[in-house]
């Protein structure tokens, strides 16, 4: 946590009337870097040194010295709590609060800390709204943000964990955008935010948001140690936990050996805090090794972590339950049934007992806010009672302003009538307008099928002739190049006028005919017939899927879009690439991604590369020809089946297409 002191006037009177807010007190700099460290024992002495140099009417000072105290002594909750208790007594001046709110705010987050560890949430919940009351996120953005953090946490206890990201990013948002922050300090509350984030979205199930984070965490330490912002151990113990949870993502997709590269890669780096952070990943890299079937491996890891949780002695992220799924999983995969019985029965048991524990699931956060406004409400309300006279004032004052409006009103309703039948008869000539236009494209769209037609016959005799030209050796070789070029050019017509004819511009009243398809199934047909394309630029097509899923779609039409949108990918990608295709199932819905590593979409050509005909088009890594209309069919298709196309560019390079589908 980072400390903001304040510092008073010279004289006892503006020691009673005036606070003057400045930095870090110089004598706390060292104790919150080397808190943010997790060094506790160094920073409880840190604070021993400085306790005699605290004067005892310095507010700020003796705010922080307490409230570092309790957040060191957390594992002594009785020692925490008289902390906390020593703090508060700092402000039952009124006048202090006032004065110094930054430093109540923080002496109330401690207090509040000790109240959900005795989980008397009543009472911590009480003194969030007093923190909401009295903070402003631009006073004194940290701790703002490390109240927004608090809150964040309740919601995640409640298992409501999108609300908990929400909070997260909220706090992530706060630190970016404040100015003149130690940039050390800065570096663990962003990565923090960003890690706590994305662990939200993982337990909520929303895994790409998971993944998107994770990576910009690990992008942002990589880079702050570049900067030589950090030190390599302060990295390291960073990037140990965010590869933890990427590599516990990744398994969850199925993606066992990328998920193993990355867990491995966290227990192998270094830290100061040795094993202890590294207990969920060896328990994570346990799991998928015993998936891989790396069982000797997965024991060996489990010894170790059940060594490190025998010396934790609390429990604070349910690491004995894990330990005792992941070993009850290799027992069952060993053939130990018995024994994988036991652990998991004890598993369960203790789930249900912290669930049932859980005081806090049942208590709606809005709710009781909205409750301490009502009573705050309740209280200025009684206040102003209190002066009838005033009262009975603002009651004229507010009838006199409600017959002006009620005037407005109706002087208003007169317009809006008159408003009203301009605009019914604009909406009439408009119908008729849209009409006639309709019945216009349908004639354009006759006339463009008609020429489609006309066209491909001598243009396929052109591509023949030529063909039949280049077999004969009698040319020389200017000449096959012309006639080379003459049949390359054709061929690109006749595929851009094929195009045309399939596309809705020629069949827009066309009616669809669905059936109830597993696109699962279609998708692997798709991608194995195309593999045969990728191979021309040794590229591999990864299909990932997450299950069957039945939805009734129109089978040629739906297969014109993903063979459109992965020969695009493998088009626009360079060789020796993937191109990846992600079936994922939601609540209501299927989604699919396309993710190419190719030259992307420019931000500019974003919105316009749906438009048929667009010019935001470029040839492909190989110097394939665009024709600039196959995505436009691609949304209509996809449109007609209630569903919507959309992209957006890949934070490893290249671009991710999703098409998303209504389940039947």
């Amino acid at each position: 946590m980072l400390l903001f002191l304040s510092i008073l006037g010279c004289t006892s009177v503006e020691k009673k009337t005036i606070a003057i807010e400045k930095g870090i007190s110089p004598k706390f700099k060292r104790v919150d870097s080397v808190y943010m460290t997790s060094n506790l024992a160094q920073t409880n002495l840190l604070l021993d040194s400085l306790k005699l140099k605290i004067d005892d009417d310095d507010v700020d000072d003796l705010t922080n010295y307490y409230y570092y105290k309790g957040l060191t002594n957390y594992k002594d909750t009785v020692l925490m709590n008289r902390y906390a208790d020593s703090a508060l007594a700092v402000f039952e001046d009124v006048e202090h609060q006032k004065l110094y709110p930054m430093a109540f705010a923080k002496a109330l987050m401690l207090k509040s800390d000790v109240y959900v560890l005795f989980k008397k949430y009543d009472k911590a919940l009480e003194n969030y709204f007093r923190i909401k009351t009295t903070l402003n996120r631009h006073d004194d953005p940290l701790v703002y943000a490390d109240y927004i953090t608090r809150i964040a946490q309740l919601y995640y206890i409640q298992n409501l964990f999108r609300q908990a990201a929400h909070y997260h990013l909220e706090a992530f948002d706060i630190i970016e955008t404040a100015k003149k922050l130690d940039a050390r300090n800065v570096f663990y509350l962003k990565q923090g935010a960003l890690n706590n984030a994305g662990f939200s979205y993982e337990k909520a199930g929303m895994l790409d948001s998971a993944a998107f984070l994770y990576q910009k965490g690990l992008s942002f330490i990589e880079q702050q140690l570049h900067k030589n912002m950090v030190t390599i151990s302060q990295y390291n113990r960073s990037r140990i936990v965010l590869l933890d949870n990427l590599g516990g993502l990744m398994a969850k997709r199925g993606n066992l050996k990328l998920a193993e590269k990355y867990l491995e890669e966290s227990v192998a780096l270094d830290s100061y805090a040795q094993d202890k952070i590294k207990i969920t990943a060896f328990i994570k890299l346990a799991d998928v090794y015993r998936r891989l079937n790396k069982l000797p491996a997965a024991d060996s890891l489990l010894n170790i972590a059940q060594k490190v949780i025998q010396e934790t002695p609390f429990d604070n992220y349910l690491l004995k339950p894990r330990w005792d799924k992941a070993r009850s999983e290799l027992y069952f995969s060993e053939g130990n049934y018995k024994e994988a019985f036991h652990l998991m029965d004890r598993y369960a048991k203790t789930m249900d007992s912290v669930n049932a524990e859980n005081e806090l699931s049942r208590v709606d956060l809005n709710i009781r806010f909205q409750n301490k406004q009502t009573e705050q409400d309740l209280k200025v309300l009684t206040k102003t009672n209190e002066n009838i006279t005033l009262y009975l004032f603002c009651a004229a004052i507010f009838i006199l302003m409600l017959i002006c409006i009620v005037f407005l009103v109706i002087k208003n309703a007169k317009q809006a009538h008159k408003t009203e039948k301009a605009t019914i008869k604009h909406s009439e000539e408009l119908k008729k307008t849209m009409i006639r236009l309709e019945n216009r494209n349908k004639d354009y769209a006759k006339m463009m099928k008609v020429m489609a037609h006309d066209l491909k016959n001598p243009l396929g005799g052109m591509v023949g002739i030529s063909n039949l030209l280049l077999e004969e050796k009698r040319f020389i070789e200017d000449d096959r190049e012309m006639l080379q070029l003459i049949s390359s050019s054709g061929e690109n017509a006749i595929e851009m006028i094929n195009q045309l004819l399939n596309s809705n511009l020629a069949i827009e009243n066309e009616v669809l005919t669905k059936e109830r398809i597993d696109i699962q199934h279609l998708l692997r047909q798709c991608t194995e017939l195309l593999q045969y394309k990728a191979n021309e630029k040794q590229q591999k097509i990864i299909f990932i899927s997450g299950g069957p899923a039945y939805l009734q779609l129109s089978r040629e039409k739906i297969w014109r879009v993903f063979n459109n949108l992965v020969v695009n990918a493998i088009k626009f990608s360079p060789n020796h690439t993937v191109v990846k295709v992600v079936l994922e199932r939601l609540d209501k819905s299927v989604r699919v991604a396309v993710i190419d590593q190719g030259i992307g979409v420019p931000e500019a050509d974003k919105q316009r590369i749906f438009e048929m005909f667009t010019t935001a088009k470029r040839p492909g890594t190989s110097g394939e020809q665009p024709f600039g209309i196959g995505l436009s069919i691609s949304k209509q298709i996809v449109e007609s089946h209630q569903g919507k196309i959309w992209l957006q560019s890949n934070v490893d390079g290249g671009t991710i297409f999703y098409v998303e589908l209504p389940l039947s």
